[in-house]
């Protein structure tokens, strides 16, 4: 399966934009965060990519070596559900970097499931992900570097659609809370210099998907705009809201699906 790229999305955003800046990027072995933490860099950026895959961080690594991006990119081997790890890789990456200007939460998952099917251990394994590695990654950072510094953004993925999907009773929760959290956060912290926002994207084509064992072109065929989405646009507003030109937004969930939200039912159960 071929995954398709978009890097004509991505040409708005100017080189240098970022030219200071710090970011921490978690899933960035893969799929969105690659893509994300790729362009955070090409800005001008210095990024540490997190995720659980040694050998995937360091392919993210080399591409931006490869890119000649300016500053050097660097990885952190953890697991975002454990808050000992979290800490560990926050000492590390504070210590190198400096500060952590910017956060990206994209380390995510779920599988799909019957609601009435879902044990206990199995709607926690997809929350403990989705919602409560996101909280406390998010509360630390900003506790330890964001609010000291009085400047930080930090941007969520979530998903869409937010209407009912069958068989995502667990990602669907976890997500809605964490739009909520961002709602919230964006009040108590917006005074001192936080912006936090979360980015909705709909069906996004990367190796993942392959997982669910979904075909892309039934995919395709349920969005207004009828192909699936590429993680480079994504990516491209990941970087917009990181750079000054999204200095004024907060609090908010932009939802960019191809209009996928207002489309019909959904197909996963």
């Amino acid at each position: 399966m071929t995954v398709p790229q978009s890097p004509e999305s991505l040409a708005v955003l100017a080189d240098g934009s970022l030219s200071g800046r710090t970011a921490l990027v978690t899933g960035g072995g893969s799929g969105i965060g690659r893509a994300s933490a790729l362009l955070l860099a090409r800005m001008g950026a210095r990024v540490c990519v997190v995720g659980r895959t040694a050998d995937k961080l360091d392919e993210t690594v080399a591409l931006s070596t490869a890119a000649g991006h300016p500053e050097p990119m660097s990885t952190a081997v953890c697991d975002v559900r454990e808050p000992e790890q979290v800490d560990v890789v926050l000492d590390a990456v504070l210590a190198d970097l400096g500060r952590i200007d910017i956060l990206l939460n994209n380390a995510g998952g779920q599988f799909v499931s019957p609601a009435e099917s879902l044990s206990h251990k199995g709607f926690r394994a997809v929350t403990r992900l989705n919602l409560d590695a996101t909280w406390y990654m998010t509360a630390r950072v900003a506790e330890r570097s964001m609010l000291p510094n009085g400047y930080g953004k930090v941007i969520s993925i979530t998903m869409s659609p937010h209407r009912g999907t069958p068989g995502m009773a667990h990602s669907s929760a976890a997500r809605a809370a964490v739009e909520s959290l961002t709602r919230t956060l964006s009040v108590e912290w917006g005074p001192r210099g936080v912006r936090v926002v979360a980015i909705a994207p709909g069906f996004v084509h990367t190796d993942a998907i392959a997982k669910y064992g979904i075909d892309t072109s039934v995919l395709s065929s349920i969005v207004p705009l009828p192909r699936m989405q590429s993680a480079d646009e994504v990516a491209a507003l990941v970087g917009f809201l990181a750079s000054p030109a999204g200095d004024y937004i907060t609090g908010t969930t932009i939802t960019a699906d191809g209009g996928l939200d207002n489309a019909g039912p959904g197909i996963l159960g």
